[in-house]
């Protein structure tokens, strides 16, 4: 049970909370791509989420019960939704980056396509307070483009703008402790 019951104290340490809609994604569209979404380009970024990160279960039975062991860490992919700017450079570029990858027509990789040559790029996702300073930050590292979404047309659809999902897939990620609140004390990732 709370120690307070007045709604006082709890407006004094929740001081209005934190937003949703205050968050800036940040990256490398690939180095062979040459694009990075930076500066207002970020502000096309529609939707994203902190990723989650789960640490996975070791049952191992003991006289008749099961002792939850901790085991390895995964991660999922990352889902974000871009606006689609007027000239569709954004997209094409997410599907340049793909292609790299694997090509659409030749199922070949290019040979631009180097893990090691920063064809894995870094992402960064920020939240942010009611002022616009950062308050939580992660980096997701070694970043790729797992699918680059469809684009829905229509003729029965007014007042939308064209948005498409980018599924990413990444490594790791790293937790920025020099914004926001430090975190508990010792911690490292």
């Amino acid at each position: 049970m709370s120690d307070s019951l007045f709604i006082d104290d709890f407006r004094n340490s929740f001081k209005g909370g934190t937003r949703q809609n205050r968050f800036s994604v940040t990256g490398n569209i690939g180095a062979a791509v040459k694009r990075a979404l930076t500066g207002t380009e970020s502000l096309l970024v529609k939707a994203a989420q902190f990723p989650p990160s789960t640490v996975g279960i070791i049952p191992v039975p003991f006289r008749g019960r099961i002792a939850k062991i901790p085991g390895d860490r995964q991660y999922l992919e990352w889902p974000i939704s871009i606006l689609d700017d007027a000239s569709g450079g954004l997209y094409k570029a997410f599907q340049d980056w793909s292609s790299l990858i694997n090509s659409h027509f030749g199922n070949t990789q290019s040979p631009d396509w180097d893990d090691t040559a920063g064809t894995l790029a870094e992402w960064q996702v920020t939240h942010l307070d009611l002022e616009g300073n950062p308050i939580k930050r992660v980096t997701l590292k070694n970043c790729w483009p797992v699918e680059v979404g469809s684009i829905d047309l229509t003729y029965d659809v007014l007042d939308t703008v064209v948005e498409f999902p980018v599924t990413i897939a990444y490594d790791y990620f790293e937790i920025d402790r020099s914004v926001g609140s430090p975190g508990l004390p010792g911690v490292t990732d």
